[in-house]
């Protein structure tokens, strides 16, 4: 048994954005432990950092949320040129364990890249992973990548345009 303390960070609170006002919220830790919270200026989401001591540790968190859904007609949405983009998302594009962006571009461009660009394109995308990547509880897990979940044509999530 380890008496040691252990790190722990958690992304579990819902982001305060324009669109996303909380209305309630509480967190639950069952040790008394102090807390360091801080918020991602570029993606608002919050992440909360402690250290438990040895035994159970529960963190229990729930929220009531206000969210300002924008609606836009789809045939007007177009994609955004890399020109384009806002800096701080620029780090979203590198490839990563999760999304081998560089392994998986020829099958996107294959697939996908002949399309108009713009919603039409990324509804095609959402139809194609509805329609060619099976939902089986289990199939994957927290280190199973994007190129994994192609190859193998099943995953524990399943994209929907809603």
């Amino acid at each position: 048994m380890n008496d040691a303390p252990a790190d722990f960070i958690f992304n579990v609170q819902a982001a305060r954005t324009r669109q996303q006002h909380i209305v309630e919220e509480s967190l639950g830790i069952t040790q008394p432990v102090p807390l360091q919270e801080f918020t991602d200026p570029a993606s608002s989401g919050r992440f909360l950092r402690l250290r438990a001591m040895p035994g159970p540790l529960t963190v229990r968190y729930q929220a009531t949320l206000d969210v300002t859904h924008q609606v836009d007609e789809p045939g007007t949405i177009p994609e955004t040129w890399i020109a384009n983009l806002p800096g701080y998302v620029l780090p979203f594009l590198y490839p990563s364990r999760y999304c081998e962006s560089d392994v998986l571009n020829a099958f996107a461009m294959q697939q996908f890249g002949g399309l108009w660009q713009g919603y039409g394109r990324a509804q095609a995308i959402c139809d194609w992973v509805q329609s060619q990547v099976a939902f089986v509880s289990g199939s994957s897990c927290g280190t199973t990548s994007a190129t994994q979940t192609l190859q193998q044509r099943r995953g524990c999530a399943v994209i929907s345009p809603t």
